[in-house]
């Protein structure tokens, strides 16, 4: 107990709890749509190429000689927002004529970018550093501007699924169905993915890969497994991501542990606790 009021008194503490609780709001609530539409890989998907347009800007800074050592570039967040929002958008596309299925795209994707992160890493002095942390966060250094920008992202997104929740809901239900009633589904799907990779693009600086990936896929199944109204999954998979990134903090602030794995393992443990109640 004396370890947890130590660790409210610290200032990077509070702005660590306030930033992952944020970022896990988002996540989660996004992750219902995604874990509904059966493409978990999407959240996998974005966060590779996400990393990807960071080590590339990486690259590209270094080549121009206009990055600093232990730095990321200027270029480095645009890039990625770019790429990320590009890579939704086209995971998104519904033509009428499809020989590989979306979930391949996804696939293609993830290895792709996976691949070209770790040799243009290879082939670009001095960022390994900044990629592994971009890929395994370090929310401890999460900064009042960052919290800033955070809650900024949280009212756009809000907002936009506030006023267009059943819209979003009926798409990723039954994307056909909608279609033939006269919703225009594509473009509904469109500005739902865009939605999500705009979440990535941003949250992945703050929390990194892992523990944005599994915000968007643990909260919403521990919620589906509960049951009840979808709005009612989507608070509860709200709830269930907040209540796993502060538990997270408080274990690794305690046990002296990294703090990204404990979130995500916290976040496991609530799965496994739901899928036993499920069971019973």
């Amino acid at each position: 107990m004396n370890k947890l009021l130590e660790m409210l008194q610290q200032d990077f503490m509070l702005r660590t709890l306030a930033g992952t609780g944020i970022v896990a709001l988002l996540c989660s609530y996004l992750g219902v749509f995604i874990v509904l539409r059966r493409a978990v890989f999407v959240g996998a998907a974005l966060s590779q190429v996400s990393s990807f347009g960071v080590a590339l800007a990486l690259f590209l800074c270094g080549c121009w000689g206009g990055a600093a050592h232990g730095e990321l570039p200027w270029l480095a967040h645009p890039m990625a927002l770019i790429l990320t929002v590009g890579a939704a958008l086209l995971f998104a596309a519904q033509p009428r004529e499809r020989r590989l299925p979306r979930e391949t795209i996804i696939g293609v994707a993830y290895a792709a970018a996976g691949a070209l992160t770790i040799l243009v890493v290879a082939v670009s002095a001095g960022a390994e550093a900044q990629v592994v942390n971009l890929l395994f966060g370090n929310v401890l250094t999460i900064s009042d501007t960052g919290i800033v920008g955070l809650g900024v992202l949280a009212l756009l997104i809000g907002g936009t699924h506030a006023a267009f929740f059943k819209e979003f809901l009926f798409v990723s239900f039954d994307p056909d169905m909608a279609q033939a009633l006269g919703l225009r589904a594509r473009w509904w799907n469109a500005l739902l993915f865009l939605t999500i990779g705009l979440t990535v693009a941003f949250t992945i600086r703050v929390a990194g890969a892992l523990v944005v990936f599994s915000f968007l896929v643990l909260p919403a199944a521990t919620a589906l497994l509960l049951r009840g109204t979808m709005r009612m999954t989507c608070v509860v998979a709200m709830l269930v991501g907040v209540l796993s990134s502060a538990g997270g903090i408080a274990v690794s602030y305690v046990a002296d542990l990294p703090s990204g794995p404990a979130i995500v393992c916290v976040n496991a443990g609530l799965l496994a606790l739901a899928g036993l109640w499920r069971a019973r």
